[in-house]
């Protein structure tokens, strides 16, 4: 009986979930420098360096691509003059999954869908694409994220999102392990109290049936002795 018992204890507990925390991706990204030299561009950056204060120009691009390049190499050209005003993050889209899903994450975000490459992102300006018209805007969004107080980043806001969704995930899916351990629990109960029964029930059969035997026994001994 112990064994039936154990046995349906192991079977209740295989359904009881159990949470993992998934890693958070690593996305890899080349910084303004890298991506020149991936698209071979040739640049002088001796007079140009990253720093913390800058405005981050999020770039999504694919390798190859026509009008990344041009759009590289535009930003090459106003190094010497703007250079201390931004810094690029480069996703590469075509060949990296994880990139271009998330990309596809930030253009949900920012509510302007990425249809192809480049897709720029300076502060919550967007550029669906490049040409040649877009260079003052293009200006106008680097200095603009560069002297605001309150940057807007993109990638802050979209690690915001996903913790939040994580969270209300997370809320829901203990409420219903809460609530499957407390069924599985009542369902081991339930089968307990059924085992006991069950066997308490065959225990008085048994007894029942040997206290017929014995009486049987006793009829004929007596019947044999009268005889």
């Amino acid at each position: 009986m112990k064994k039936v018992f154990l046995a349906i204890l192991v079977s209740v507990l295989c359904f009881i979930p159990f949470s993992v925390n998934a890693e958070e991706k690593e996305y890899k990204t080349l910084n303004l420098d890298e991506a020149l030299k991936e698209e071979e561009i040739d640049h002088d950056f001796s007079n140009y360096q990253e720093t913390d204060d800058q405005a981050i120009i999020y770039l999504f691009r694919g390798k190859g691509c026509a009008y990344c390049k041009k759009f590289l190499t535009y930003l090459n050209s106003i190094v010497d003059d703007y250079g201390k005003y931004f810094k690029v993050v480069s996703y590469e889209v075509w060949y990296d999954n994880d990139n271009a899903e998330l990309m596809d994450k930030v253009s949900n975000l920012l509510g302007q869908k990425a249809e192809g490459v480049p897709y720029i992102v300076i502060g919550d300006k967007v550029f669906a694409g490049y040409a040649e018209s877009y260079n003052d805007e293009i200006k106008e969004a680097i200095k603009k994220q560069y002297d605001s107080k309150n940057e807007y980043d993109v990638m802050q806001k979209l690690a915001e999102s996903s913790d939040n969704a994580e969270e209300t995930t997370t809320t829901k899916s203990s409420d219903t392990t809460a609530l499957i351990i407390i069924v599985n629990l009542l369902f081991v109960a339930v089968a307990t109290v059924i085992i006991v029964l069950f066997n308490n029930k065959n225990k008085l059969e048994i007894m029942d049936k040997l206290e017929e035997m014995s009486s049987v026994k006793k009829t004929k001994k007596g019947a044999k002795n009268e005889a």
